[in-house]
């Protein structure tokens, strides 16, 4: 519990007091291929971009002090990601469709030398919707990522690079995870209308009731507070739970579809991509309202809360990172 503590204090003596402004768009990265996920190191202020290109897949690597791709590696597999902050390794899963034979695998990058380190395989035992959710426990130094394939959470050993462990989701597909770090559990959004509270150590699984159509979580780790978008079109929602009371507090209209999700733990701001009408809600943590929103072409996101600035993969065709200003 104390090394959680720390990374949750070193988090928060790093970031600096940053005006409050008005959120609007900074600018446009142009990436070399068709963006997918977004993850944030804000330990070395890179931001790492899942790409679908002509000749397979990569990840692009940028620089959040010029905003300017520094890297493209090129990778096996690529559509969701995620950065480990303490050691700087960046995990990207994903699978070939419409490729024969079909793979799915996972490939991790140094992110001091931007260098392939290893390649994990995950081997299918039916073609559905593939590797949909992943996510890194810096604490634990565990991977997770949510196989749909196989109905399964795999959990990678951030040490070997290998499998270390198989998690049934019993016939259930769990797509959007994230980690909270304070409490060595793993949440993930279902298919339908449930969030999963996994235990990191026993790797049980708590249901909680919330949405009706789930399709990415976010964690406040500090506030215990759990987001989870709910893609229906009337309503559509981003619901709130309690982590410590396992309830849902609140149900915040934030726009049409909602997608992913990201939060900033220190201004307490969420920030919700909306696909069906090309906006970014930003949603007060303290009053579970509504603030404000940027209207831009959103996919993924994530937030440096260092620098104040927020990342999403464009959604409309364009191989661009959109830059906002939180």
């Amino acid at each position: 519990m104390l090394h959680r503590i720390g990374f949750l204090l070193l988090l928060l003596s790093s970031a600096c007091l940053i005006p409050a402004h008005a959120q609007h768009l900074v600018t446009d990265i142009a990436v070399s291929g068709s963006p997918s996920g977004v993850a944030v190191n804000p330990n070395n202020n890179r931001i790492y971009v899942s790409l679908g290109t002509a000749t397979g897949y990569a990840v692009a690597v940028i620089d959040g002090s010029t905003n300017t791709v520094i890297d493209t590696v090129t990778v096996s597999h690529a559509f969701v990601i995620t950065a480990n902050p303490v050691n700087g390794r960046v995990y990207t899963a994903g699978c070939n469709f419409g490729q024969s034979p079909f793979t799915c695998g996972v490939t991790v990058i140094d992110g001091t030398t931007n260098a392939v380190i290893a390649t994990i395989p995950i081997i299918p035992k039916t073609e559905i919707i593939g590797l949909q959710g992943i996510a890194v426990d810096p604490t634990t130094n565990r991977i997770y990522v949510a196989d749909d394939n196989n109905f399964r959470i795999q959990v990678i050993d951030g040490y070997t690079n290998t499998v270390v462990a198989h998690i049934k989701t019993y016939q259930q597909l769990f797509l959007g995870l994230t980690v909270d770090t304070s409490t060595n559990q793993v949440l993930a959004a279902i298919d339908g209308d449930e969030m999963a509270v996994i235990d990191g150590s026993t790797h049980a699984i708590t249901r909680i009731k919330v949405g009706t159509d789930n399709a990415n979580v976010a964690v406040n780790s500090i506030t215990h507070r759990a987001y989870l978008t709910n893609e229906t079109f009337a309503p559509s929602t981003l619901g709130v739970v309690n982590l410590v009371t396992s309830k849902v507090v609140a149900n915040v209209p934030t726009g049409n579809n909602p997608f992913a999700v990201c939060v900033d733990p220190v201004s307490n701001l969420v920030f919700v991509t909306n696909k069906g009408d090309s906006t970014i809600a930003v949603v007060d943590g303290k009053t579970n309202t509504k603030s404000g929103s940027v209207t831009v072409s959103s996919n993924f996101i994530d937030v440096n809360p260092i620098t104040k600035l927020l990342y999403t993969s464009d959604d409309s065709g364009a191989d661009i990172v959109h830059v906002i200003s939180e």
